[in-house]
């Protein structure tokens, strides 16, 4: 009983911390500051996920494959492993339990928790990267709306000026014009009146 208790602490731990680094629960690859993975030819975890892959789809439903399933299980979830991946090894260890008759035991039982969790952490995280992915992309045509918007303000107020001192001019030489049309009325009042005083002294 103490010995289960410890080995769900340590699991649950293990999944903390895993999924404080979000690298690994993205894409189960080693983030990007490590040193780059081992070719595939020099990698005993490539090499053997490859040989039980390919028994996995020979074997069908055979003790073989049951424990093909269980090894992927541990391989893809092996911390030394540079290409783990929890979607995988939760997957196979799930297909190793539906086709192991006996029951499992509490240390597997935790294991396939974590592997739970971690997988719908990670399925979280990569929907929470899908929204921040969105929301950038909208900030981003923002910017660029809020940007030319700034330059049509800027041309309509050049405009603006444009219109408001060819409007000044027009109202200074309007001013002018009814000046000058006063003058001539007087002008012509004048010659008027002298035209009839003319007239009247014939």
């Amino acid at each position: 009983m103490i010995r289960t208790q410890t080995v769900a602490t340590l699991l649950m731990v293990l999944v903390f911390s895993i999924v404080g680094c979000t690298h690994t629960t993205n894409t189960g690859t080693t983030p990007s500051v490590q040193a780059s993975p081992a070719p595939v030819a020099n990698d005993k975890h490539s090499k053997e996920t490859a040989k039980l892959n390919q028994l996995v789809k020979k074997k069908g439903k055979s003790s073989a494959t049951k424990e093909a399933h269980l090894k992927l299980a541990k391989l893809y979830s092996d911390h030394k492993n540079h290409n783990r991946n929890y979607q995988k090894a939760l997957t196979h260890l799930q297909a190793y339990m539906r086709m192991d008759k006996s029951k499992a035991n509490g240390e597997t039982l935790n294991w396939l928790a974590s592997l739970k969790e971690i997988n719908r952490l990670t399925k979280e995280l990569n929907r929470q990267h899908a929204q921040v992915s969105k929301m950038q992309k909208k900030l981003k045509q923002s910017k660029k709306e809020t940007s030319a918007l700034t330059r049509t303000n800027r041309k309509l107020r050049r405009e603006e000026i444009s219109l408001r001192d060819k409007t000044r001019k027009l109202e200074e030489s309007n001013l002018k014009l009814k000046k000058t049309i006063e003058m001539l009325k007087n002008l012509d009042q004048r010659l008027e009146e002298k035209r009839r005083n003319f007239n009247s002294k014939r």
